[in-house]
């Protein structure tokens, strides 16, 4: 999908960095075609470390798995702590998950070009709700149901990078009741 929204986020295939010294390769979601061009490119990257939600074998380097994305996310926080300087991460996933991941990496201090990122697999949002700043996971549609307020919002295509997630707002503020037909949008 594209956007004359400068928010949107735009990628870019990911690279190996020859300046690290440490390098994590975190998937999740990620098409296989995908996924193989990024482990080719980051093959010049030693040493690889892939983190992987679901049963794919890795041809990368050494890999540790994860039964799904905060099972993932939860242990790479503790090895953040640890992290050396020279530390690169490349995100290949979903948009909510690599902004997940990127989050993290600047809890900790990581510089915003040290975690790389890369949108593969689902269109799914995150989206948040501007009237209960309730984070509504997995949105396919232009207009979904906060989980907190249960207002119908429409899903902007206008990103925080902030909040790692796209604004919603009350679709029928100006005349309650009136209603756009939902669209699945983002699958």
């Amino acid at each position: 999908m594209t956007s004359t929204n400068t928010s949107r986020p735009t990628y870019v295939p990911l690279e190996a960095d020859p300046h690290g010294t440490q390098h994590w390769f975190v998937t999740s979601g990620a098409t296989d075609a995908d996924r193989a061009r990024a482990e080719d490119a980051l093959s010049r990257a030693v040493p690889l470390e892939v983190w992987a939600v679901g049963a794919v074998a890795s041809q990368a380097g050494a890999e540790r798995r994860f039964d799904d994305e905060g099972a993932l996310l939860a242990a790479l926080e503790p090895a953040l702590r640890d992290a050396k300087i020279g530390m690169r991460i490349y995100a290949l996933g979903s948009e909510p998950f690599i902004w997940s991941v990127r989050q993290l990496g600047e809890r900790f201090a990581l510089a915003r070009e040290a975690v790389k990122l890369a949108h593969s697999g689902s269109l799914h949002r995150r989206v948040y709700c501007i009237h209960c700043r309730t984070l509504n996971e997995g949105v396919t549609t232009n207009v979904a149901e906060c989980g907190g307020c249960k207002r119908s919002l429409f899903v902007r295509d206008h990103f925080s990078r902030r909040l790692a997630a796209f604004m919603g707002v009350q679709v029928d503020a100006e005349k309650p009741g009136e209603l756009p037909q939902p669209e699945q949008l983002y699958l």
